[in-house]
């Protein structure tokens, strides 16, 4: 890679940093690329050759955070053969961020029921990692869940976490009271259907 080339991607990296502090105070809607412009002292022309629009910012802000949690995940469970364990992480995991990030998403997933499915679709690439981790952990505390079906319950997982998490946004509170519960409810049930 050429100076040029680490020149963009490092102003390209600084600018998705600023835009990751504004989202997370203010959220997606408060956000304004011009204010990111001025506390960047970059111009929007600028702005909109790395990200093309607001909403491409938004996208790649996500899908930075999206990489950040599985890189952590990883580090997290590499101590550990346990699935319970490693479920218990993931769950933990993934709330921290939700809790940390709650301003950069609220209104987005308050506004569309289907947030939590839209992201997992348009972030597929990063999902699949999660959902891979998750079907290696079921398919471990029950050898007789075939791939399939382990893929499956991944996905029920997520989406059952994706609703504590709706929750959460609409009561507020401490959305890791319910980490416990989501595992051990999830696990139980998972038994009683895999039998």
């Amino acid at each position: 890679m050429g100076i040029k080339e680490k020149v963009h991607a490092l102003k390209k990296e600084l600018l998705l940093q600023e835009a990751s502090r504004m989202f997370e105070e203010i959220g997606y809607e408060e956000m304004k690329l011009s204010d990111l412009a001025k506390k960047a002292g970059v111009s929007m022309g600028t702005i909109y050759s790395y990200f093309h629009s607001k909403e491409g910012l938004y996208l790649t802000y996500i899908e930075h955070q999206i990489d950040a949690f599985v890189a952590e995940l990883e580090a997290k469970t590499a101590h550990t053969d346990d699935a319970r364990e490693k479920i218990r992480i993931f769950t933990e995991l993934k709330f921290s961020y939700y809790m940390q990030k709650r301003k950069a998403v609220e209104k987005s997933a308050s506004n569309n029921p289907l947030f939590f499915n839209t992201l997992a679709h348009e972030h597929s690439e990063g999902f699949e990692k999660i959902y891979r981790f998750l079907q290696r952990c079921f398919m471990q505390l029950n050898a007789r869940i075939d791939r399939q079906k382990a893929q499956r319950l991944a996905y029920a997982f997520n989406g059952f976490g994706d609703g504590y998490i709706g929750l959460w946004l609409e009561e507020g509170g401490d959305l890791m009271r319910y980490s416990d519960e989501v595992c051990e409810l999830f696990i139980s049930m998972m038994k009683g259907c895999c039998r």
